[in-house]
């Protein structure tokens, strides 16, 4: 197959455009991150429900800012659930955008769903936070 022929071939064009996508993709969620760690406020979510999906097992949680439910999805990736209450990091600006921390459950001592914070108020070990950020 000669250059110019590629050029024209559908699979060069389908490969180029997945390249493009993916650095696009790239960028966009490394920018939320960095948005989540310098202006993100924590918030108690609530598993919903957990199911499967190709390559794995994922949650639906819900959480709620200034009285509005907020609904999102998350892989597990390994990790085990041990309670229905977990800690949320979303933008105050978007607060559709999220994460939910599989490995840092909330306690029985907070139970206000309404109240946020500007750091988990409970003592966690850093790895277990820095895990959702990789």
């Amino acid at each position: 197959m000669n250059f110019r022929k590629l050029l024209n071939s559908k699979d060069f064009i389908g490969v180029i455009a997945v390249v493009i996508f993916t650095i696009i993709a790239y960028f966009y969620f490394n920018d939320v991150d960095k948005k989540l760690l310098k202006n993100g406020r924590y918030k108690i979510g609530t598993i919903i429900e957990t199911y499967a999906m190709k390559g794995g097992m994922a949650c639906r949680y819900k959480y709620y800012v200034d009285g509005k439910e907020y609904i999102q999805s998350n892989y597990l990736n390994g990790s085990k659930l041990k309670t229905d209450k977990y800690f949320v990091i979303y933008l105050p600006t978007d607060p559709n955008k999220s994460k939910i921390f599989l490995d840092i459950p909330v306690t029985d001592t907070l139970a206000d769903l309404n109240e946020s914070w500007s750091k988990i108020p409970i003592e966690f070990d850093q790895k277990d936070f820095d895990k959702e950020f990789q």
